[in-house]
């Protein structure tokens, strides 16, 4: 057998086809946004946040501002694979190249790190339903998320589901009777792939990252320091943050991702801004230790912004001074993170790379995804050896958490 290598566009364009096979949650989520970083915006693309308005009723027009928020996604998160392909360098056809291990086990690799960044945005979606620490073991227990979703105005249309080994399997018993997959699953998504339920497509991942509460106590010990901490959204738009002052714990800590409550603070119909029936929930949007003097004050980012009136109200009123701040979960303790989503809570887009000065190289784009890949070979003179590299360039945000939920079981 001659040594004749393939040509560079070869290994790119298998290489995304491997990638994309190996993908779940990367091919639900949203990347209408792909084309915007090859118009000049250089390594950040922006996403806009749709206007929201309340009802005029009656004959006389009620103008409104027109305020439209702005989310960046950073194209920041370069990741592959290097290696020494010498079965690789010795094919002369594609069916090889295809079934070649070192080729599946770098896809492997990458696609799990993209899926894991995508999965790692839970810790920006502030609804999580149900009882921390239970399984989904009854469609009972999953409907309490699109019942929420329902609740807070989230499209019905594109939702989907990730749901951990554990919770697929403890939901299986209710599909036995109704579900057969009838071909034979060829990629990631197929094998995936769980019985549609309460309008989501769901599908079952071991990407899904695990929670690790702060030292935080869940109960009363914690309190807002201080009345009237809402804003406004023209002051939040581009982040839809805020931070809220609370004290209580010495020195205790708040991890990015824990979810809470505040005594008397009701969530709201986006649409009609009628009161719901449940507090709202809110999560921490970065790590925060509390001081171990004074009061044990600590200032956290959170999400949703307490917006009190107004198109962009998210709160039925603004937390009083000393009011209950409730955290889920047990305090230092980890919890597996199911996510349900509409398609348009995350962005997750890709760019493409520098073309290199030296050696050889390729690109492939996905029409699909964006999923973009850069193959490069090189070869080093003086110690004999050839490198073959794989890498994609992206980035990942959650623009709107709303517009899902996290999910535990009910006791």
């Amino acid at each position: 057998m001659s040594n004749g290598f393939l040509p560079p566009k070869v290994f790119s364009n298998t290489m995304v086809a491997m990638l994309k096979n190996k993908m779940v949650a990367a091919r639900k989520v949203s990347s209408e946004m792909k084309d915007e970083f090859k118009k000049g915006t250089g390594s950040t693309v922006y996403v806009k946040r749709p206007p929201e308005f309340i009802i005029r009723t009656g004959a006389v027009a009620s103008v409104q501002d027109v305020t439209e928020g702005e989310v960046a996604v950073a194209l920041d998160q370069q990741a592959g694979v290097d290696a020494e392909f010498t079965s690789v360098e010795e094919t002369q056809n594609l069916d090889a190249l295809l079934k070649s291990k070192v080729m599946e086990s770098a896809a492997t690799t990458i696609a799990q790190h993209v899926e894991s960044q995508v999965l790692g945005q839970y810790k920006y979606f502030h609804n999580w339903v149900g009882t921390v620490g239970e399984t989904i073991n009854s469609a009972t227990d999953f409907f309490k998320v699109p019942e929420r979703l329902d609740d807070t105005g989230v499209p019905q249309e594109d939702r989907y589901g990730f749901l951990s080994p554990t919770d697929t399997y403890g939901l299986a018993g209710s599909f036995t009777s109704l579900y057969a997959q009838q071909q034979i699953a060829t990629d990631a998504l197929t094998k995936a792939k769980i019985p549609m339920l309460g309008n989501f497509d769901l599908f079952s991942s071991a990407s899904l990252p695990t929670h690790v509460c702060g030292t935080r106590v869940a109960s009363a010990s914690i309190a807002v320091k201080g009345a009237s901490q809402n804003v406004t959204y023209a002051s939040v738009k581009s982040t839809y943050t805020q931070t809220l002052l609370v004290d209580g714990g010495n020195g205790v800590t708040y991890k990015a991702g824990d979810v809470f409550e505040l005594g008397g603070v009701y969530a709201v119909n986006p649409r009609t801004k009628a009161t719901l029936g449940f507090l709202q929930q809110f999560t921490v949007h970065s790590d925060v230790t509390a001081a171990t003097t004074g009061t044990y004050e600590a200032s956290l980012t959170i999400s949703p912004p307490i917006i009190t009136s107004g198109a962009y109200q998210t709160v039925s009123a603004a937390p009083l001074d000393d009011a209950t701040v409730t955290f889920k979960g047990v305090a230092s303790t980890s919890y597996r993170q199911n996510l349900m989503v509409h398609k348009d809570a995350i962005r997750l887009v890709y760019a493409k790379l520098v073309k290199p000065y030296s050696g050889e190289s390729d690109f492939t784009t996905d029409p699909e995804t964006g999923l973009t890949v850069r193959y490069w070979r090189t070869s080093d003179g003086t110690n004999d050896t050839h490198l073959h590299r794989f890498d994609v360039l992206f980035g990942v945000k959650t623009v709107d958490g709303r517009l899902g939920s996290r999910a535990s079981g009910t006791g």
